[in-house]
């Protein structure tokens, strides 16, 4: 009798990782590979039994999807949860490339050379409507009439298309982003103690778009209070080595910037990571993000401890002309004991732009 599974589950039983606790374990190691954000984000008991039941309707989270095409090798997510029978044979080498892929190809690298030429000027820069692209690194050889530095970044695009599971028209637009640094991601965890004392941790995914090395990235952070300069000290989980250059320090202002080793070469992509210390939180609870350059996706998470209520919660969004409009659609917060913990996520944001979070808790009284 023909039975029918799910590819996820035969290849989990394959590899012996049938129960939750090793499952976990190999997610976390391939998620380390992707990106250390995605650490500890594995699927629940009973999320994995979905999965592998066959149970789940369309695919997993694009993060879940990356993650598990890092830890099954040569399966894309929709061939991980088609539903195959015993007598199905495997498929055999890659997919057929579209008759069109040799044309897209071109065009990629076209408006690759155009931005490396004349990097200013407006770029859509937004949320991709369009079917996956099926274009091969490989192709980018084929095409004839561009520079060797649009054809190097060519060849990387696709391949980070295929990595974190781009769509034509977002890959299109990290094209037309070239000759710029640009931020694939932002995450800032910022924890405050008791008594307003804070830690914050940036890490920084980022993607080289220009034709040169990136040897630095500035930053600056404020706090309301500080004991005497903030300390600013890279992390070890950073994929390059960084090391900190202050530039300017006030009684609550810091700038510096972050001395990247080996540089990140054109069309590279890398995370680096960073903490600082000694920022305290007195009466204004707010954090106000500044946005240097273009970034795909932002996420800002506070855990304010021992504040125990929580009194008001906003966040806004300002935009390059002055306007602002309510973030609050991306804002989710919650209790956990007496800690509140605020998550403020945003996507494709412009350089010159900042994001806000506020909140208000009980102060002692005097």
């Amino acid at each position: 009798m023909t039975t029918s599974s799910v590819r996820l589950k035969a290849l989990i039983q394959e590899r012996h990782w049938q129960t939750h606790r090793t499952f976990v374990a190999e997610y976390d190691k391939a998620a380390r590979k992707v990106d250390p954000v995605l650490v500890g984000q594995a699927p629940s008991r009973a999320q994995l039994h979905r999965w592998m039941s066959g149970e789940l309707k369309g695919l997993p989270y694009a993060d879940h999807c990356r993650v598990l095409e890092k830890m099954f090798p040569g399966w894309t997510a929709e061939q991980l949860f088609e539903r195959v029978t015993d007598e199905q044979p495997p498929p055999q080498g890659p997919a057929a490339i579209p008759v069109d892929a040799p044309a897209q190809a071109k065009d990629l690298l076209a408006a690759i050379d155009e931005r490396l030429q004349t990097p200013a000027g407006e770029v859509e820069w937004g949320m991709a409507r369009t079917p996956p692209a099926t274009v091969a690194p490989a192709l980018v050889d084929t095409v004839e009439g561009v520079s060797d530095e649009a054809r190097k970044l060519g060849r990387r695009l696709l391949e980070l298309q295929q990595v974190l599971r781009l769509d034509e028209e977002e890959t299109t637009q990290l094209a037309a982003l070239s000759g710029n640094i640009v931020e694939l991601s932002m995450t800032a965890d910022l924890d405050i103690g008791q008594d307003g004392w804070s830690q914050l941790i940036y890490r920084h995914q980022l993607l080289n778009l220009s034709d040169k090395p990136m040897t630095r990235l500035a930053r600056e952070v404020w706090f309301e209070n500080t004991e005497k300069r903030l300390t600013i000290v890279p992390n070890a989980d950073s994929e390059r080595r960084i090391m900190i250059q202050r530039i300017h320090d006030t009684a609550n202002l810091s700038k510096f910037a972050c001395q990247i080793s080996p540089p990140i070469q054109p069309g590279e992509s890398t995370t680096i990571a960073f903490t600082v210390s000694g920022g305290q939180f007195v009466e204004d609870h707010y954090w106000r993000q500044a946005i240097p350059r273009y970034l795909r996706h932002y996420t800002l998470r506070v855990r304010h401890r021992g504040a125990g209520q929580l009194l008001r919660c906003t966040a806004s969004e300002e935009h390059p002309d002055g306007s602002e409009n309510s973030a609050e659609d991306d804002l989710v917060w919650d209790y956990e004991g007496d800690d509140i913990v605020m998550t403020l996520t945003r996507n494709y944001l412009r350089p010159n732009q900042a994001i806000t979070l506020r909140w208000d808790v009980p102060h002692e009284s005097a």
